[in-house]
Formats: structure tokens, sequence, C-alpha cells
């Protein structure tokens, strides 16, 4: 009997140290902050801004030459519009991220979130969205990577 007992402990205890989905989320919002806020062309489009909500002409000249148009302004005023958790061999969070740039226009992205690697891409759509170990590559092949990534994890 405590055999039994023992192992059905052990087959209920299988797969508790997998995360629920309301945690998935909670961590994808995590590192979506964690990624915003340490993007380093948020750093030099805030500079320009100075923190001002109200930017004069000469002030969204510097940002747009910049391409402070494409950088998300702030984590805080960024949403997920929707998320999809999909389980395969890897589980993965997908989704779209909704939010404001420097010069104020909306900025819409798709995301991929890999709990296990702790990595999350966001899609890239302008120069600006290349990070230090993209550098060599080009846009329109990270845009073809991202796009291959989604549909092998996201689909």
């Amino acid at each position: 009997m405590k055999l039994s007992g023992a192992l059905l402990l052990c087959l209920l205890l299988v797969g508790c140290d997998q995360p629920n989905d309301t945690q998935l989320v909670t961590e994808t919002g995590r590192q979506l902050q964690r990624t915003i806020d340490t993007n380093p062309m948020r750093g030099v489009c805030e500079n320009i801004a100075k923190g001002r909500e109200w930017l004069s002409k000469n002030t969204m000249r510097k940002l747009e030459a910049k391409g402070c148009q494409d950088v998300l302004r702030s984590a805080t005023e960024t949403n997920f519009t929707d998320t999809t958790i999909t389980h395969r061999a890897m589980t993965m969070v997908c989704g779209g991220i909704e939010g404001k740039s420097f010069t104020g226009t909306a900025i819409i992205r798709r995301f991929i979130f890999s709990p296990d690697e702790k990595a999350l891409v966001i899609q890239p759509m302008a120069e600006v969205d290349k990070t230090r170990f993209e550098g060599h590559k080009t846009l329109q092949q990270l845009q073809d990577e991202f796009s291959r990534q989604q549909q092998q994890y996201c689909r």
C-alpha cells in the first residue's frame, strides 16, 4: 500500500514544477519590461525628449532623425493586445503589443517569448530594432527570421 501511495504521489507531482498560464504571461510582462527598458536607443531618445510630454517641432525633427518614432517610450505604457501559449516541444508565449513611441505614434508589434530560455524577441520593423548582436544582419534578414520563428513556435 505504501508503494502504491508513493507512486500515486509521484505521478501527481509530475509537472507541478511547470508554471501555469498566468505565471507565464506575468513572466512575459516582466521580460517585455526589461527588453523595453534596456533598449540602447531608449536612452538616446530620452536624452532628446528630456521627459517632456509636449515636444517642439525642432525636438520632433531630432527624434525622427534618430529613428525614435520606432522606439517604445515606456514599458508601463505598452500593453498586450493578445497572447497565446503553445505547449509543444518547448512552451512559448506569442502575441502582440501596442505602445507609444517617443514621437507619440502608435507602435504595434508581435513578440515571441521562450520561458525556458528567458528570451523575448520583438518583431523587428526598423533599423533601430537591431540589437548589438544583430548588427551584422540586414533588417530583411531579421524580419524573415522572426517570421520563420513565429511560424515554427506560434502556429
